[in-house]
C-alpha cells in the first residue's frame, strides 16, 4: 500500500513562469486557475513517467512484514517520520529511528542498525507495518522545461483532438528531456 498524506507544499513551476511561457500578461488573471490547474498536472504526468517525486510531499507505505531492509518505493527519500507495527489486538508501536532503525536517504532505505533485529509480534490481519516519510527534490531544469512544454501544448490545444494537424513532437520532446531523470530499477 503506497499513498500520498499531503500534498506537494510548492510546486516546481510558478504561474508567473508560466505566464511567460504562454504569452499571458502578469498582470491578466482571467486564466490563473485553469494555469494552476495545468501546472499541478503537468508535475503529476513528470512525477508517473520519472518515478520521481519534483515536489516536497509526505507519503504513507504499508508493508505486511519486516524484512532484513526496506525498500521505500518512492523518492528522493528526504527524511522518515516514523515506522509504526500494529499487533493483532489493534495496539500500535512507533519504533525509534537510530535505535531501532536506520533511514539511509541516498539509497531510499531502512535499514537495521548492527546487532539489532526487527520486533518479533503477531501481526495485525492487513498492513500492519506503516512507514511515513518526506520525498522530494528540487525539480532538474529538464523537468521544468518538460512541464512548460506541456503547460503550453494544452494551453493552445484545450480538446482531446487537434483537427488537421499532427501534435506527436510535444510527447516526444516532452518525453526526451524527462528519460534522463527517469528511475531505472535495474541501473
Amino acid at each position: 500500500m503506497f499513498r500520498v498524506t499531503a500534498g506537494a507544499i510548492a510546486e516546481p513551476v510558478s504561474l508567473a513562469e508560466v505566464k511567460v511561457h504562454v504569452k499571458i500578461d502578469e498582470e491578466e488573471t482571467v486564466e490563473d486557475d485553469l494555469l494552476c490547474r495545468m501546472i499541478t498536472a503537468a508535475r503529476e504526468y513528470c512525477e508517473k513517467y520519472t518515478g520521481r517525486s519534483l515536489a516536497s510531499k509526505t507519503v504513507e507505505y504499508g508493508i505486511d512484514s519486516f524484512h532484513s531492509e526496506i525498500s521505500l518505493p518512492y523518492g528522493p527519500v528526504a527524511s522518515v517520520e516514523s515506522v509504526k507495527y500494529k499487533d493483532s489486538n489493534g495496539n500500535e508501536t512507533t519504533m525509534t529511528e537510530n535505535t531501532d532503525y536506520l533511514v539511509d536517504t541516498d539509497g531510499g532505505r531502512i535499514i537495521l542498525p548492527k546487532g539489532k533485529s526487527w520486533p518479533s509480534f503477531t501481526p495485525y490481519p492487513y498492513t500492519p507495518i506503516k512507514i511515513t516519510y518526506t520525498v522530494g527534490t528540487v525539480a532538474p531544469e529538464g523537468c521544468k522545461q518538460a512541464m512548460l512544454l506541456l503547460i503550453g501544448h494544452w494551453y493552445a490545444n484545450r480538446e482531446s483532438v487537434l483537427v488537421g494537424s499532427i501534435s506527436k513532437e510535444i510527447e516526444y520532446a516532452t518525453k526526451a528531456l524527462l528519460d534522463q531523470y527517469r528511475v531505472r530499477w535495474w541501473d
